[in-house]
């Protein structure tokens, strides 16, 4: 995997052996990764970004590269836990810059609420078949974790996507091949 653009752009990012054990691991495709980040490029220097789900940690770097000033990658496994500070060492980014929290993400989402962070972008890449994407959309509404004009970027199987409980919230959709991305907004002021 590669960084697609930005400062890092064209640094290769390490992934996990390809064995059993990994199977669950469905990576961001760098296509996905560039047609999001090239929606997003104009809005990321100097925000917070929380990497949900994150794997080897490419999205939240890819944040970091085009000018995010802060990343929260949130990863249950250690393994990955551990991938994504190799990762993030591998290519020098200053340890201010980001925060790694291996926990399960309902416990990471309540503990960074109660800590008052507040993200400008929240992309979550959850596993396909665990059906978990209509808790985090509910748990990051009512806790509070994005910035008045803040999105929920939803990575999701195009066969199966999500549906807001409230269409209002739903501010784009956009497919790439099996892949649909949904791009949500909780502005409180609508509500």
């Amino acid at each position: 995997m590669r960084v697609v653009g930005g400062r890092y752009k064209g640094r290769l990012i390490k992934s996990m052996p390809k064995r059993e054990d990994t199977k669950l691991l469905r990576p961001t495709t760098e296509r996905v990764k560039e047609s999001v980040f090239s929606i997003l490029n104009n809005y990321l220097e100097g925000t917070r970004f929380l990497d949900l789900f994150a794997g080897t940690g490419a999205v939240g770097i890819e944040a970091l590269s085009r000018g995010a000033d802060k990343v929260v990658f949130v990863e249950n496994d250690r393994r990955f836990c551990r991938l994504i500070r190799e990762n993030l060492k591998r290519l020098r980014i200053p340890e201010n810059k980001y925060e790694i929290i291996c926990s399960d993400y309902i416990d990471a989402l309540k503990r960074l609420a109660k800590k008052g962070q507040v993200f400008d972008f929240i992309y979550a890449d959850p596993p396909y078949e665990k059906g978990y994407y209509t808790r985090v959309v509910n748990m990051v509404r009512r806790l509070g974790l994005l910035d008045r004009d803040g999105l929920l970027i939803l990575e999701e199987p195009k066969k199966n996507p999500f549906i807001p409980e409230d269409e209002k919230w739903l501010v784009e959709k956009r497919n790439y091949g099996t892949t649909t991305v949904s791009f949500l907004n909780f502005n409180p002021e609508e509500e």
